[in-house]
């Protein structure tokens, strides 16, 4: 097992409401831009892009790592990893295959951005997973959290860095999740916490890598 620190730490544009918080990036040989969610395989700025109305044009380089920071700005969302260092099993980016070294500061990064009241995590809710890791790391500190049960949407709230903060767990957007879940219905789960809505339906839209 080879052991990573993460490379981008979290990106929390100023008066974000929510930030969605992750695992862990891929493996290196996956990235096709140097920030957040780099592999164009995956959803996830596919389906933000959709939402804030601003289709996606770049997908390599430092233009494709500003467009998706504007795209944050814009819906006011954060972005982090419960993974600060990390053990990766065979060089694989399944969660699976993750073994936590260390957590991000959560606490410390809501007491950094005092607008922040929203985490969105994705992924299972299995041990290896974003809220899995979330909430071992609030055990680490006496805090008891109950992972809620059903379907998602799922919400709670946990207090922390002292302030009340609602956790809501979604779907992965990872291409192995939108085998099984339309890129419709993710956008839509997406839209409703993020709390936009978009308004020029003609351009309502996943856009493809070319």
């Amino acid at each position: 097992m080879r052991e990573e620190i993460h490379p981008w730490g979290s990106y929390v544009p100023e008066g974000a409401k929510s930030i969605i918080i992750g695992t862990f990036p891929p493996t290196l040989r996956n990235w096709s831009y140097d920030f957040f969610y780099p592999n164009r395989n995956n959803y996830f700025w596919r389906i933000l892009s959709r939402i804030a109305d601003s289709p996606l044009q770049y997908f390599s380089g430092e233009e494709a790592v500003e467009e998706r920071k504007n795209i944050l700005r814009r819906l006011k969302t954060g972005v982090s990893d419960m993974g600060r260092i990390i053990r990766r099993r065979d060089e694989n980016s399944s969660d699976e295959n993750l073994e936590i070294v260390e957590y991000m500061d959560i606490a410390g990064l809501l007491k950094e951005n005092p607008s922040l009241r929203k985490i969105i995590f994705t992924s299972s809710s299995g041990k290896s997973s974003a809220i899995g890791w979330f909430k071992s790391y609030l055990a680490c500190s006496g805090i008891a959290f109950h992972i809620p049960r059903g379907k998602r949407p799922l919400r709670t709230f946990v207090r922390l860095a002292g302030k009340d903060i609602e956790i809501v767990l979604l779907y992965s957007t990872s291409a192995r999740a939108g085998a099984t879940l339309s890129p419709d219905f993710l956008t839509e789960l997406f839209r409703n916490e993020i709390g936009l809505s978009i308004h020029d339906q003609s351009t309502n839209r996943l856009v493809k890598s070319p």
